[in-house]
């Protein structure tokens, strides 16, 4: 039961933060409004309406008529810009129609806006504007759907990379955080805590103290990683800097919240009510209806733990009576369940047991997270009641729903229910297997917070090593300034000089013209020369003190490259190590398969488990390739082929060398991401020639050739057996094998064709990858059946 809670309270304090960040310079709003009667039309009024609008869409909390004031002001601003043709402030006002539009729901006209304005910026090359418009496209993308989060992240990529080319400070650091968000809800945390710290810095250097929102998601994340000694420290950083700064807003709220979920995660219950009071104080204070019902669910698990619960269910009625929506009235069904069960008030537990099925009825089936958290309670209800048939239904359940869509939280928590049941039941071979599993991911649990731990520790190093660059080059900018300036203050002095001199020499030239002339103009020459030899001296001095600076320099740049092939080594060995670990757990399956075979008597399974085997063992290869070479992202083809197609030999014909097999290969070295698709198609159609082409005694050849031609891999696999049965069509073939051949050629882009001619033979042709970068952005993907 404390699996279900843990995993809500960590949803509920993963709200996005809002985009579209009150500049610093904008100023409170009460301040703009006073400006904006003082100040006369023109470009400064503009920026001040922008600024009002800006400051009024980020207090919005989403009503509309809020966001309608906001958006008046963009409209008026963009009217206004475009009659005295201020570019800026048309871009401007552009950007906040569209993330207006956006966050009224209207995602479409949001978007059309953004592109609109980024059009515009980049005609008039205006590189924050360009920023600034990829921030209002990220908007109109939601985050609850993964290809859109995807897409959302990407365009902030871009505009934070924009903000930093143009030193924006300012915007930033604000969307630095806001990167981070979406890298948080991506699930690549570490990311997320590498932008965190930048923005650490960035704020730093603009002498912004208001940093607790910062601290605050650096100890949300160490919570999700299992840091928790880590989470304590940055949400305690995060209370300290609120406090210095006067924050005693909403954010203060969940501040206070996140450490209350962080002492729920330790068990320490009553640190954690005594956070999750002061956030209940903050959220009544605004009225605000989500952030108490949030407290609520924390504070009733923090009752009932402290058995306690005559103050757990007044919330609980209170929480009934605020839910509208299905989702509210899910979760507070569920509450009363887990409560009420962990009190042992089944009576009462079984009312709500009814409500939840009922409520669970209107949720979609790929509602994965609502189910999972059901089930799981359901199944415990059941287990304490000893209806030991209704907990197997239910765990059944949650084991049902794909792994994708389970946290290692809630696999752990399955195992466990399994455990429990099979021990009951008496099946201990079966409880013992589960318990296992159930350690291993407790061990999988502590070594990825024990990874996050060094890592966190490696970014702080790394950031304080920045920051001590950085402090290094600002006190050598600050002498440099100094010698230019004591340098300009003697040039002025030998100016001065040479001025009085020359004044000198006029006057005594003037008097002594008549007897000294000759001597006099000798003289004036060589004073000339002399000063000439100063200045030559100064410049040659200069010169020198320049050069020591610039080796200094180059000393500091030859350091800092050395670390970045020293991070570049590392990161190649923990890709290898990847790749060892991902062929090591294929090789588990393959073995698991093998075991599974042996128990089956009907010969369709265990031909089907063994496709299955060599599947598996198709891209166990390529990871096998990638950790015995150099290379992290490419596979050697002619090696992969010869090592696939001889291995799938041997276990069709167990060694019999009835089918010669014959190699034709280009020297290739193929992106890992067409390798998978590359390596399953050549398993289905190989096993296909072995197994068919040559029934009985009858022996022959294969032939593979592969060629690169013009950035196209061309395959051909053909055998001289019996060939295709009589009226096969590729068209009305559904095998699996089809299917997977149809479907990875398509992924390939590339095109598939079968030719029976004395034998069959299968041609495959597609684009070769020339970029490792889709390995990040698209990557292998099963075709779908």
């Amino acid at each position: 039961m404390k699996i279900y809670y843990l995993l809500f309270l960590i949803i509920l304090i993963s709200k996005p933060v809002k985009a579209q960040r009150n500049d610093p310079n904008d100023g409170p709003e009460s301040v703009l409004w006073q400006k904006l009667r003082d100040t006369k039309d023109g470009a400064e009024k503009i920026k001040i309406q922008l600024a009002l609008g800006r400051t009024i869409l980020y207090r919005s909390g989403g009503k509309v008529e809020t966001i309608d004031s906001a958006m008046n002001f963009g409209v008026l601003a963009e009217q206004e810009s475009r009659k005295i043709n201020f570019r800026v402030g048309v871009i401007n006002a552009v950007v906040l129609r569209s993330i207006c539009f956006s966050q009224k729901r209207r995602p479409d006209i949001g978007f059309k806006l953004a592109q609109q304005a980024l059009v515009f910026s980049e005609k008039v090359k205006n590189f924050n504007g360009i920023a600034e418009s990829y921030i209002a496209i990220a908007e109109s993308f939601p985050v609850h759907i993964p290809d859109s989060l995807r897409l959302k992240t990407h365009y902030y990529d871009k505009a934070t990379a924009i903000f930093r080319h143009e030193k924006n400070m300012h915007r930033l650091a604000a969307a630095l955080e806001i990167n981070a968000e979406m890298y948080y809800l991506a699930g690549k945390k570490t990311e997320a805590i590498k932008l965190l710290f930048e923005a650490l810095n960035v704020n730093k250097v603009l002498g912004n103290r208001a940093v607790q929102g910062i601290y605050w998601m650096i100890a949300r994340t160490s919570n999700r990683f299992g840091d928790y000694p880590d989470a304590v420290k940055y949400n305690l950083l995060a209370i300290k800097t609120a406090n210095a700064v006067g924050d005693s807003t909403l954010k203060l709220c969940s501040i206070y919240h996140s450490m209350a979920t962080t002492y729920i995660s330790m068990s320490d219950y009553p640190k954690a009510l005594s956070y999750s009071l002061k956030a209940l104080e903050i959220a009544r204070r605004y009225n605000d209806r989500d952030y108490i019902m949030t407290v609520y669910f924390a504070l009733t698990l923090e009752y009932t733990r402290l058995n306690k619960i005559s103050k757990a269910l007044p919330l609980l009625a209170e929480m009934e009576k605020l839910s509208t929506v299905n989702y509210d009235k899910l979760g507070v069904a569920l509450c009363y369940l887990s409560s009420l069960t962990y009190a042992k008030q089944y009576k009462k537990a079984a009312i709500y047991v009814q409500k939840l099925k009922r409520e669970l009825e209107n949720f979609p089936a790929d509602n994965y997270l609502e189910r999972l958290s059901s089930y799981n309670n359901l199944a415990n209800y059941y287990l304490d009641t000893r209806q030991f048939s209704m907990a197997y239904y239910y765990t059944d359940l949650q084991a049902a729903i794909p792994a994708k869509h389970r946290v290692p939280l809630y696999n752990k928590a399955i195992e466990y229910d399994y455990y429990r049941l099979d021990s009951i039941k008496g099946d201990f071979k079966s409880a013992f297997t589960h318990y296992r599993n159930y350690q291993r991911i407790i061990d999988s649990g502590l070594n990825v917070a024990k990874t996050y731990q060094i890592s966190l520790l490696q970014i702080e190093s790394d950031t304080e090593k920045k920051n001590d660059q950085i402090e290094a080059l600002s006190k050598q900018a600050l002498a440099k300034d100094n010698i230019l300036k004591r340098n300009r203050l003697i040039q002025k002095v030998i100016i001065a000089g040479s001025i009085m001199l020359a004044v000198i020499t006029a006057l005594i030239y003037s008097r002594y013209r008549l007897k000294q002339r000759s001597n006099a103009k000798l003289l004036q020459q060589k004073r000339e020369i002399d000063g000439q030899n100063v200045e030559l001296q100064q410049l040659v001095t200069d010169k020198n003190q320049l050069i020591g600076e610039k080796d200094e320099l180059l000393m500091q740049q030859d350091v800092l490259l050395k670390d970045k092939d020293h991070l570049l080594k590392d990161k190649d060995l923990l890709i290898k190590e990847v790749n060892h670990r991902v062929k090591n757990n294929l090789q588990i399956v393959m073995s698991l398969l093998a075991s599974q075979s042996g128990y089956l008597q009907n010969k369709q399974a265990q031909d089907a488990i063994l496709e299955g085997q060599n599947r598996v063992q198709s891209i166990a290869l390529i990871h096998d390739q990638l950790f015995r070479t150099d290379s992290v992202s490419k596979v050697d083809l002619a090696a992969y082929i010869a090592e696939l197609v001889h291995r799938l030999d041997y276990s069709i014909n167990k060694g019999d060398q009835k089918v010669q097999l014959c190699f034709d290969i280009d020297m290739i070295m193929l992106d890992v991401s067409q390798a998978i698709p590359v390596g399953i198609i050549l398993n289905e159609v190989v096993t296909n020639a072995l197994k068919y082409a040559f029934p009985g005694e009858r022996s022959g050849e294969i032939q593979i050739h592969v060629k690169e031609i013009a950035q196209q891999v061309e395959i051909r696999i053909s055998d001289n057996g019996v060939g295709l049965p009589e009226n096969f069509t590729f068209e009305k073939a559904n095998s699996l094998g089809m299917t997977l051949i149809r479907g990875l050629a398509n992924q390939l882009s590339g095109s598939f064709d079968i030719n029976d001619h004395q034998g069959v033979t299968v041609s495959i042709r597609f684009p070769m990858v020339i970029s490792d970068v889709i390995l990040e952005t698209e990557g292998f993907q099963a075709p779908e059946l």
